[in-house]
């Protein structure tokens, strides 16, 4: 039997970040993974963004996790030797005026200066309907998710840490931490939303979350250098070509495009746009989203053996890699109490 420090179930973001981290604590590593079509990190957005765009107030410990990911992400790129991180700005356009002037009252008198970098006139680009004006939140960044995955995955194959199968749960021992042939010290399951049918974990309040992205191409726009954001956000990719998501369904959790989140997406882009676009492609996601939008980050009460990196939901990649080196600091014995990792509420979702 092949003994290692930890298998990690699931390579979306979490269990990426979680795997990159570990192999750099000298852990002996195992993925177990296979490629869904329903993966939210396959269609994630993956802003990087330190503003709450509805109301106008930080992010969750921005001011810790903006860095972070940034010098993270940064660190990643230089050891797999690819480039997805780009830093860059959100053009937020206001519904109205008054969303305009809760903007303008929070930028002078709630420390948003440090987020909101400047405000734009009604009009200011052709292209856009912006009859209200806008804002810019800048730094903000993007990280190219689908190439963080594949690069990272191409690395971990070539480390021969990869299995790419679907865990069986009958051929698993989590009072031993064996798995088939493999004997571990900790399994870690970061399984997206897929964790519902997890027998260990199902007791979590997750509550999934389906979205849909659309690829837009803009005939008379090459590129514009900001993220645009107004109900929905439309990301440039280059070569007039543009990401528009996303749709929130919490009752069809399948990996198929649905009129309604479609027809969404078509009204939120005519909205945004005044000028002529045309469609290239759809995908749909699932994300793990929970009920009380906090992360799901912790050892079982019962099998210590086994743990779970799920839930980073929406701010996946903001949060990611501060949770990701917490939890792994944990699991190689180099920490006992987290700051951003909330244990008690953790344990309280196993009690009966």
């Amino acid at each position: 039997m092949k003994k290692v420090d930890v298998i990690v179930v699931g390579q979306g973001i979490a269990g990426t970040l979680l795997t990159h981290d570990l192999i750099e604590a000298q852990q002996s590593v195992a993925i177990i993974d296979v490629n869904l079509k329903a993966s939210a990190s396959r269609v994630a957005a993956g802003l990087i963004n330190p503003v709450g765009m509805k109301r106008c107030i930080p992010s969750h410990n921005a001011h810790q996790y903006f860095p972070k990911a940034i010098e993270r992400y940064r660190e990643i790129e230089q050891k797999l030797d690819a480039n997805f991180l780009e830093v860059k700005s959100i053009l937020r356009l206001f519904a109205n005026q008054e969303v305009k002037h809760d903007w303008q009252i929070k930028f002078s008198n709630t420390n948003m200066d440090r987020y909101i970098s400047r405000f734009f006139d009604c009009n200011t680009y052709p292209f856009l309907n912006d009859n209200n004006g806008s804002a810019e939140v800048y730094p903000s960044a993007h990280i190219d998710l689908p190439t963080f995955l594949d690069k990272s995955r191409e690395y971990f194959k070539s480390e021969g840490l990869l299995l790419e199968e679907r865990f069986d749960f009958s051929q698993f021992d989590p009072n031993q931490g064996t798995y088939k042939s493999l004997q571990s010290d900790r399994v870690i399951f970061c399984e997206g939303f897929r964790v519902k049918d997890n027998p260990y974990f199902k007791s979590l309040p997750l509550s999934p979350t389906k979205g849909e992205v659309m690829t837009i191409h803009i005939p008379s726009l090459d590129y514009f250098d900001k993220i645009i954001s107004k109900g929905v956000y439309i990301l440039p990719l280059g070569n007039h070509l543009y990401v528009v998501g996303a749709t929130y369904n919490h009752t069809n959790l399948t990996d198929e495009l649905t009129t309604e989140g479609q027809s969404f997406l078509r009204d939120k882009i005519s909205d945004i746009l005044s000028v002529k676009y045309e469609v290239i492609s759809s995908f749909a996601g699932v994300r793990p989203t929970v009920k009380d939008r906090k992360t799901l980050v912790g050892l079982h009460p019962k099998y210590d053996k086994i743990g779970v990196f799920n839930g980073l939901g929406t701010r996946g990649a903001l949060q990611g890699p501060s949770l990701s080196a917490e939890f792994s600091a944990v699991l190689v014995g180099n920490q006992k109490n987290t700051q951003n990792i909330e244990n008690q509420r953790f344990m309280r979702f196993f009690t009966t």
